[in-house]
């Protein structure tokens, strides 16, 4: 049986693994009895987050009248996530606009007092003011960092922060790490390869003004920092700014813009059903599957689990340079099916041209569009 005072140093622990700030030590070994953990992060793995810890007294003020039900399903789309540490049990849910907290592992929903909720909800504020950039648009960008500025990137889904210089670029900002040390913390991000991937950064400048943006992992064009360890510039987009070879801003790059605001899911509600079905490919492109599992809301299991499980062989998708154009039904229609040739490898096999056959549908012409189903042909 484990003691009392190594219950409590476990509980300790726990809270420091959640806690933001120092580890507090108690008297006499006695941590709390009770702990609420409000944490914000942009996906469930994410490591870089911003999070208040309420204990004791607070924490069951907070608990104290909520009610736990049983739930067919879970809130489809939230970043703040909640983490009750109570009666030797610790729960774990992600609360939606109304306040409700939603328990996927065990299908229930807890719902608190009107009080108890708002009061929750003024913490999520608070901690997402913090956590996000300002979604600001290029052409401000653009004067608020001049060639040879520097400025801090902080990756949003691992936390890593390295330093940067703009050396150019008219449509976006062309940029290099300062240093070795900085390139080899950009690499980390990445998961020490270079790739065109698309990912979700805050820059960070010197006066603390914080900027919602996006950032690829590839070394290319000119150079312009001697012994930094990186040959060329990576691209760096923020709110309407495009790539080199188009006037349009890329999809994928205003995205994870929206995603380092906090306005991830404004932004997906507002796609067509032709820019939400290459957003499904996209993410399967760039292996993401929390925003998978996000761009599915509307699809069966089946047919969610069949690609997660192709992301997991190891299988690739690709788009393919599409010539062909779709009709655009979104303004009218309630119900739009597409069909978009992709490239496929799957391990140890060539590469194979097949298409998806995307199944959208709204409730009505003011509602987003949801993928209903995806099969491939």
């Amino acid at each position: 049986m484990i003691s009392l005072v190594t219950r409590s140093m476990i509980l300790l622990l726990l809270l420091s693994m959640f806690s933001s700030g120092p580890v507090m030590v108690y008297a006499n070994n006695k941590a709390p009895s009770v702990a609420v953990v409000i944490s914000v992060r942009i996906s469930p793995s994410a490591a870089y987050e911003h999070k208040t810890v309420l204990t004791n007294a607070a924490a069951l003020q907070l608990l104290k009248g909520g009610k736990e039900e049983k739930a067919e399903h879970t809130v489809a789309f939230s970043d703040i996530f909640i983490t009750i540490l109570q009666h030797g049990k610790t729960s774990h849910y992600q609360m939606d606009k109304s306040g409700s907290l939603w328990n996927e592992a065990e299908l229930t929903r807890l719902v608190l007092t009107r009080k108890a909720t708002k009061q929750l909800q003024a913490h999520a504020r608070s901690l997402r003011t913090s956590h996000y950039g300002s979604m600001l648009p290029w052409s401000e960008v653009s004067k608020l960092l001049p060639k040879k500025s520097t400025f801090s990137i902080v990756d949003m889904e691992k936390g890593l922060v390295f330093r940067a210089q703009r050396r150019a670029g008219s449509r976006h900002a062309d940029v290099q790490p300062l240093t070795k040390e900085d390139t080899k913390t950009m690499k980390q991000i990445i998961d020490n390869r270079w790739s065109w991937d698309r990912r979700a950064i805050v820059i960070v400048m010197d006066n603390n003004t914080r900027i919602a943006a996006s950032m690829n992992g590839m070394p290319h064009g000119g150079d312009g920092i001697p012994d930094n360890g990186f040959s060329g510039h990576f691209c760096v987009h923020f709110l309407d700014s495009s790539t080199h070879r188009s006037v349009h801003p890329d999809l994928f790059h205003q995205l994870m813009v929206y995603t380092a605001a906090g306005k991830r899911e404004n932004f997906l509600h507002s796609l067509s059903p032709n820019k939400l079905s290459e957003t499904f490919i996209g993410a399967l492109s760039q292996r993401d599957p929390h925003l998978l599992t996000t761009l599915a809301e509307g699809a069966n299991a089946e047919t969610l689990n069949y690609f997660l499980n192709e992301m997991k062989q190891g299988t690739t998708f690709r788009m393919m340079n599409r010539k062909q154009s779709y009709l655009d039904n979104s303004k009218v229609g309630l119900t739009e099916e597409l069909i978009i040739p992709i490239i496929i490898r799957r391990k140890n096999q060539s590469e194979k041209s097949v298409a998806l056959q995307f199944e959208l549908t709204r409730e009505s012409v003011l509602s987003p569009w949801k993928i209903r189903n995806v099969q491939q042909r």
